[in-house]
């Protein structure tokens, strides 16, 4: 690019974030107006990088158990046009599920493909998720909070017992949670992200979220279950059920799980 044509487009760069400050200036923006401005990227604008970056997976030292799942099967089931066209969500009726499909549902979201790549679209290769699964009802394991480990496909027992009633008071959203199996909750790690002191790392949580939450919901209508999205709680409470620090890992949205 020329000297002029480089002189030209910051030009315009300029008149652009000219024109946005006088637009910002008439009305008050909304919260997610703001950190849809904030987190731009502009040409000749990039932010940093980040020199350290958080570890990609995380481990707990000294969970109460380990528990390895069933290896999830890569083959046969419900064609992918099916899946995709069939009805999510519905009633569960409080029946248990099997942990083989419990161990399906978790590869089909946050698991590897043949070629070690995380199942959910995620960008820069970098998974942002981590997995908590809280059991109701699960053939072959105690009710309580677990942490999934993606790398091993096992979980991690963190509390052995039946979080159902903190859940619920945790919930905005209408569920009844004794009818429920397992609920799956995901939560972002935005320091995994080279791209992330200006709030664009945020960006990623939400995206890697919504595509590990459908995939789960697609996966369910093709084994049967009823899957259901949850996207409203009160933070805070959910933060203290799943154990989590509050400020370099937050919760994002759960599935709900049941038979």
């Amino acid at each position: 690019m020329s000297a002029a044509q480089t002189a030209k487009e910051r030009a315009r760069i300029d008149a652009r974030l000219a024109w946005e400050r006088a637009v910002s200036s008439k009305r008050p923006r909304t919260i997610g107006a703001e950190f849809q401005s904030q987190t731009k990227f502009r040409r000749g604008q990039l932010p940093a990088e980040r020199t350290r970056v958080a570890p990609a997976f995380k481990a707990y030292a000294n969970p109460s158990e380990i528990a390895a799942l069933p290896q999830p099967q890569l083959k046969g089931g419900t064609g992918v046009w099916t899946a995709l066209s069939s009805p999510r969500g519905g009633a569960a009726e409080g029946g248990r599920i099997k942990q083989a499909q419990l161990s399906q549902l978790l590869w089909a979201a946050v698991g590897f493909t043949k070629g070690r790549e995380r199942i959910h679209l995620s960008a820069h290769g970098v998974s942002s998720l981590e997995t908590y699964v809280l059991t109701r009802n699960v053939q072959d394991l105690l009710a309580g909070v677990y942490h999934y480990d993606a790398r091993e496909h096992s979980l991690a027992y963190l509390e052995t017992r039946d979080a159902t009633e903190q859940l619920a008071l945790a919930l905005l959203a209408p569920i009844e949670l004794d009818a429920q199996a397992a609920v799956l909750c995901f939560t972002g790690i935005p320091r995994r992200h080279k791209h992330g002191d200006d709030g664009r790392a945020y960006r990623y949580l939400y995206l890697d979220a919504g595509a590990a939450a459908q995939d789960v919901m697609v996966a369910g209508s093709a084994m049967g279950l009823a899957t259901n999205f949850i996207a409203d709680f009160y933070d805070d409470e959910l933060t203290e059920l799943l154990q989590l620090d509050g400020r370099n890992e937050q919760p994002l949205c759960l599935v709900a799980i049941g038979s």
